[in-house]
């Protein structure tokens, strides 16, 4: 080799040791654990806040659903009692068991209804997402 090139080896090898220690093994084993747990918490903060949106939008829609359905069986509600009271006041003539069984309906139909909107609106909070996080 020629002298040029050994010096120009030489310096270059003095600014290598310059820049830090040697990286060993470990320090790449431990860098790509590093990674591996950034990543993760990456993917947790993206589903964490998919999660929140898509929480915040159903009870959005739950509202407008439980509200709908109770104007509606609220209505419903004040159409059989007004009918009750038109009944009972003599300006409707309707025989007794046309009545009874529309009350009746009527009652069972508001039952049926509030156990739905019970039911189906306000579920349980379930280990669905706690799932999720598991498989993350």
């Amino acid at each position: 080799m020629s002298p040029n090139i050994l010096d120009k080896f030489r310096d270059a090898r003095s600014k290598i040791s310059e820049v830090g220690h040697l990286v060993t093994s470990d320090d790449v084993d431990t860098y790509r654990q590093f990674r591996e747990i950034q990543d993760k918490s990456h993917k947790l903060n993206i589903v964490l806040d998919a999660w929140k949106v898509q929480k915040k939008e159903e009870r959005k829609l739950r509202n407008i659903y439980a509200g709908l359905m109770l104007a509606f069986l609220l209505i419903q509600i004040l159409i059989v009692n007004v009918g009750f009271f038109l009944i009972g006041l003599g300006y409707l003539e309707i025989e007794r068991w046309i009545a009874n069984t529309f009350i009746i309906a009527v009652f069972g139909e508001v039952a049926s209804m509030a156990l739905v909107i019970v039911r189906y609106l306000f579920p349980k909070a379930g280990d669905e997402f706690s799932r999720i996080v598991e498989k993350l």
